[in-house]
């Protein structure tokens, strides 16, 4: 166990809960502004006296799989399906070359790997130059193989993009969702792959786990951030890992890949599940972890929604503000255990409607999450509101103490 100095450190968080966008994807340079105008939102509420750290959402530079020529008839699709079926004749040639490198892969993986450059240079170079030009830790995670750069005319010519004079190839067969930190200077500091992967990662996109045993936090001057994306974030495991090795802040990229006003597979109201993570990872029982930053990456991705609200939470002894809570909730707790959770939530994003609580305190929480529920059938494909999931960026300023 790693104890906790006296000594703390000033930060402020930021989380920016973006709206996916697959015709922001046209092209790798409208792509590269649709990240410029996602950090974009952080900066107004930078810090000029204290280090700034900006985490972005789960799955950020997905759309970049259907950039260039051979995305435009896939782009125009209505299901993810069907996009990524057309996405595959364009690729046929290459996903051939990785079936042969790397026997018995499946068919999206030979995709996904044909579209190494394509997912992994213009997604990491542009958020390198960001954090640089902010001078911010910057975090996002994104679909992508273990690459190595090649300078090798031929294979640029093939598999990446003439102008770039570098083409980013896979190292091994793996495919994974992966999470990225910048420091101030535009410099990676490292990255963690996704250990817990949902169904829909494995059977969709089949998606390669991670290693636990290669977690490990990042030192910066703000403490060690350790990065938990989305389902990690709620698996005792993952979080055991991260608490003994001294993480102070957990970086939470998120994008829930389902209804938010309704149930999840576990539980009968999703906001309330979320609580599992971003209060449940500050538990007495992880004592070094002390704040979480969760931004939700929210949208309509063909026949697939993103939904949720960000947060920023802290530990603390004392019993969260209820007025602080997801819609539709009833109180802070565990709902496997019915433990109820500690810990303050610093910042909370708003829904694309406001809790009927707050208008009429009367109201039952069964009539509650049905008004809620009513709304939130508006916002799929085809619905009178669709894809009107609100953007946001939130913040709070901490004293990160440091673990030694």
């Amino acid at each position: 166990m790693v104890s906790q100095a006296s000594e703390t450190r000033p930060a402020r968080l930021i989380a920016v809960g973006n709206r996916i966008s697959v015709k922001a994807a046209a092209s790798e340079a409208s792509f590269a502004a649709e990240l410029e105008r996602i950090v974009g939102m952080a900066v107004p509420h930078l810090a000029p006296d204290r280090p700034n750290l900006v985490v972005l959402g789960e799955v950020l530079g997905l759309p970049l799989a259907l950039s260039g020529k051979r995305g435009t008839i896939p782009r125009r699709m209505r299901s993810a399906s069907v996009a990524i079926s057309m996405l595959a004749l364009g690729y046929a040639r290459n996903m051939l070359y990785y079936r042969r490198a790397f026997p018995g892969i499946s068919v999206i993986r030979s995709l996904l790997l044909s579209l190494s450059d394509t997912l992994y240079r213009p997604f990491t170079g542009t958020l390198s130059q960001l954090a640089a030009r902010h001078h911010i830790y910057l975090s996002a995670t994104t679909i992508t193989p273990h690459v190595y750069g090649s300078t090798d005319r031929g294979k640029i010519a093939r598999f990446g993009n003439r102008q770039a004079g570098r083409v980013y190839l896979p190292a091994d067969p793996g495919v994974y969702n992966t999470g990225f930190l910048w420091g101030p200077d535009g410099s990676l500091l490292g990255t963690t792959d996704k250990v817990f992967i949902t169904d829909s990662e494995r059977t969709t996109l089949d998606v390669t786990p991670g290693e636990l045993d290669a977690v490990r936090p990042f030192e910066t001057e703000m403490g060690k951030l350790g990065i938990a994306i989305s389902l990690d974030a709620f698996t005792s495991e993952y979080l055991r890992r991260l608490d003994d090795q001294g993480t102070c802040i957990v970086i939470q990229n998120d994008a829930n890949d389902g209804v938010w006003a309704g149930p999840s597979k576990t539980c009968e109201w999703q906001p309330q599940e979320w609580l599992n993570s971003v209060l449940g990872c500050l538990q007495d029982e992880y004592p070094n972890l002390m704040y979480n930053v969760c931004p939700m990456q929210v949208g309509n991705f063909f026949d697939i929604l993103f939904d949720g609200q960000s947060t920023i939470t802290m530990k603390s002894d004392c019993a969260p503000d209820p007025q602080m809570n997801f819609v539709g909730n009833n109180g802070f707790y565990h709902t496997d255990t019915g433990k109820p959770f500690k810990g303050r939530v610093l910042a909370l994003a708003p829904w694309a409607s406001e809790d009927p609580a707050f208008n009429d305190p009367r109201v039952s929480l069964a009539e509650r999450r049905a008004i809620l529920a009513r709304f939130g059938k508006q916002l799929p494909p085809g619905g009178s509101r669709a894809n009107a999931y609100p953007e946001a960026a939130i913040w709070a300023d901490v004293e990160a103490p440091v673990c030694v």
